[in-house]
């Protein structure tokens, strides 16, 4: 059928899908937890209490450049598959040129259909994922971080082509300091985590209908494949403390 992908090449598809998936929920976890941390934080400030925050800073940036980066590359890799393997399906466009704060807002007020049943709707519901990811990786967190130690994190692109690389020279830009405001740090992370609650609920159904189209056996069997390949980060699904 033209615009869908064959059960051959599905497979690929899918698993993509399915480690993006087992990806996302515990960058969610953890989000959750650092944020439990961050409430602490601004109860009880204590003697180490900036001593505190930069750990909460280094772990955020654990889920930021470790964790959820992973995500956002296999998601993309799914997509990417799918149309090359013949899929069709609706790109919004519009959500390419949106502000962030202003695409965290079209990403909540979106309309899907609640219960896909296309392999197209399914395919949307991982670019929606995507979509959902990528702000909280290259706004929300870094936002949160900078409002956590007074400085933004350099962006994933950065640090991967070596320009994230201390600048000695007299021509270095000079860092903007960020007032450190723990409020405004909660703020962010409140939105990352309610977009990654809505990410896991698209990649979760984009996985539930993708796998109508297999056999079950093949399904099965990227299930268990997939619950030892995922990539959660070297520390596991939670920061050590």
């Amino acid at each position: 059928m033209s615009g869908q992908v064959s059960e051959n090449d599905l497979g690929i598809v899918l698993l993509q899908a399915m480690l993006a998936a087992k990806n996302i929920r515990p960058q969610r976890d953890r989000l959750v937890q650092l944020r439990r941390r961050l409430e602490q934080l601004s109860l009880s400030p204590g003697d180490d209490h900036a001593d505190r925050i930069k750990k909460l800073a280094r772990d955020l940036f654990d889920v930021y450049f470790i964790g959820i980066e992973y995500g956002a590359r296999v998601l993309a890799t799914c997509l990417k598959l799918a149309v090359q393997h013949g899929a069709r399906f609706a790109v919004n466009l519009a959500f390419t040129a949106m502000p962030d704060e202003q695409l965290h807002d079209a990403l909540l007020a979106q309309r899907l259909p609640a219960r896909p049943t296309t392999q197209a709707e399914a395919f949307s519901r991982v670019e929606m994922t995507l979509n959902c990811v990528k702000v909280i990786q290259d706004h929300h967190i870094p936002r949160c971080i900078e409002h956590l130690v007074g400085e933004r994190p350099p962006t994933v692109f950065a640090i991967y082509s070596g320009q994230a690389k201390t600048d000695s020279s007299d021509k270095a830009p000079t860092a903007v300091a960020t007032a450190v405001d723990l409020d405004k740090a909660r703020d962010y992370l409140d939105r990352a985590i309610t977009l990654a609650d809505l990410a896991v609920k698209h990649i979760d159904l984009a996985v539930a209908v993708i796998s109508r189209f297999m056999d079950p056996k093949k399904v099965a069997s990227h299930a268990e494949y997939t619950d030892k390949r995922a990539y959660i980060s070297e520390k596991g699904p939670y920061p050590s403390d």
